[in-house]
């Protein structure tokens, strides 16, 4: 049959327009992108010397850990598929996944975990968060090792890994623990010089073995990801994950506008929350946590004796801090033991009594002319606010107080020095009550209080030694009456997690990422 010529140049033009607008293969491939914000930069990329949980999310992408803590404080493995602990219970072993891989394809053997305990316990090394080795035999309270390589963490097989304990303990607390401890790539860092270590050039391009393949970043700004296709918990649903940086005032309006997708690790302003709850695309939930903040109190400081500390922890109207900055998202408090751990203590109570306080001011001979220098991070509003607030109450009782605003790095630094008077310190705290030992044991690179003595720490230790919760609890029942009869530091609330994420996403469990556990292998986007 004969085709009339300007008829086939018609078809084919018709042809050639049906290829260029009917393209569903292309859409069904398009890639799937997530933008997740946090409201403070990571200070690191060196994993093991950071106790800045903005620093762990990210390292949480590239990297893994043996096990990883639910919201309801259940442990599930991570990089362990398994884990058995000795009759004594002073001895865990881990069974690893055996498909786990680098992302430069080597694969993840139990001498790369023996390997990254000993590079965090080498006090050579810079490691801020070494203290999380603590209870592991052959290294000291600060989690330093006593002598070369003496961590006692050894690998039974290719796929093995026993830790020897100091004492019996409860396990639980030992896992909680080594939770945010990540493994290392032993063949990456093998043969290098602590020098070399501690310098950014061996960390700028990370060889993990984590959901996400670092990409690119902006200093400070964002951090890009691409899905790690071999990942042993299954490869992410998600094609790029983007980590930016956006102040919490602009929080809200990026997830409104479609420029963020999620809140990674931090929460919708308080003053946003009622205007976050409206939107027609967004998800919001406001969930009660173990996360609290503290006000510090250098305890080394002569006039700011334990008296003295005492009236001013009592002079602090935490219902104003709760209503008037959580709008009634939270919860006061007078220890580190939320409301919602089995291990709280509901007959301390919540002390306000700025009378009483002023008399025991005098009794305590405090000096009328002294200012105390207030130590806050920059950057937060609520910080500000409620330092602002806690001055207001401090002059309600004859106290002068200057404040001074640095960045969070600074904060840390200069509190560990002893330069303050008084800091404020958040944390996201756990379900078990061993996680405030870290700020008040003598030894702690985070003791910002300047602690010197080991009564609290020692009764967190009496807890510990203890197997089971019945006889766990009375000896931290004790420890929360005695904190608050120290008053080294002068706990204010429990805040309420409000986040907020674009209902395009899926497979979210926000309630697990106060504690840490993002899961993010898990994620998808519609």
């Amino acid at each position: 049959m004969k085709l009339n010529m300007k008829k086939a140049a018609a078809l084919l033009l018709a042809g050639s327009m049906v290829a260029a607008y009917a393209v569903p293969a292309a859409a069904e491939t398009e890639e799937k992108v997530v933008t997740a914000a946090m409201d403070q930069a990571w200070d690191t990329m060196m994993p093991l010397n950071t106790t800045s949980n903005y620093t762990r999310f990210i390292c949480d992408q590239i990297y893994d850990r043996l096990t990883q803590t639910n919201a309801d404080g259940t442990i599930e493995g991570r990089l362990a598929q398994s884990w058995t602990v000795n009759d004594a219970s002073d001895a865990v072993t881990f069974k690893l996944h055996e498909d786990a891989v680098w992302s430069d394809g080597e694969p993840v053997t139990a001498e790369d975990v023996v390997f990254s305990y000993q590079m965090y316990s080498d006090p050579s090394v810079e490691a801020k968060s070494r203290y999380h080795l603590e209870y592991i035999a052959g290294v000291d309270e600060s989690g330093a090792e006593l002598s070369e390589d003496s961590i006692e963490v050894t690998a039974d097989s290719e796929y093995e890994v026993t830790f020897k304990l100091k004492e019996a303990m409860y396990p639980d607390t030992f896992l909680q623990d080594i939770d945010t401890v990540f493994i290392i790539p032993k063949h990456v860092f093998e043969g290098k010089t602590a020098e070399e270590i501690n310098a950014p050039d061996l960390w700028a391009n990370p060889v993990g073995s984590g959901p996400f393949i670092y990409d690119s970043e902006i200093n400070g700004e964002r951090m890009e990801f691409t899905k790690n296709e071999n990942y042993y918990l299954g490869a992410p649903n998600i094609d790029r994950l983007i980590i930016r940086v956006v102040p919490s005032a602009n929080v809200l309006s990026g997830l409104m506008n479609g420029e963020l997708d999620m809140i990674g690790f931090g929460s919708v302003l308080t003053d946003d929350w009622e205007t976050a709850k409206s939107q027609d695309n967004l998800v919001t939930e406001s969930i009660p946590t173990t996360s609290y903040s503290t006000l510090i109190f250098n305890t080394q400081k002569e006039y700011l004796t334990q008296e003295v500390r005492q009236a001013l922890n009592m002079a602090i109207n935490r219902d104003v801090l709760v209503n008037g900055l959580l709008m009634g998202e939270g919860t006061p408090i007078m220890t580190p033991i939320a409301p919602v751990s089995p291990y709280y203590n509901d007959k301390v109570q919540v002390q306000y009594d700025p009378e009483k306080a002023k008399e025991m001011l005098a009794e305590a001979g405090f000096p009328a002319g002294q200012t105390l220098k207030f130590f806050i991070s920059s950057g937060s509003s609520i910080t500000e606010r409620c330092a602002a607030l806690i001055v207001q109450d401090f002059a309600n009782v004859g106290v002068n107080v200057e404040i001074e605003q640095m960045d969070f790095a600074t904060l840390m630094s200069r509190m560990l020095d002893g330069e303050h008077d008084l800091g404020i310190i958040g944390s996201g705290g756990t379900l078990d009550p061993s996680e405030s030992r870290e700020m008040i044991y003598p030894g702690s690179s985070v003791n910002f209080c300047q602690l010197q003595d080991t009564e609290l720490s020692d009764l967190i230790d009496k807890g510990n030694a203890e197997l089971t919760f019945e006889a766990r609890k009375p000896y931290f029942d004790e420890y929360q009456e005695k904190v608050v009869e120290k008053a080294a530091m002068g706990y204010l609330y429990t805040k309420n997690l409000l986040t907020a994420y674009n209902k395009s996403m899926k497979n979210l469990n926000v309630a697990d990422f106060n504690g840490l556990n993002w899961s993010s292998w898990e994620w998808d986007k519609e």
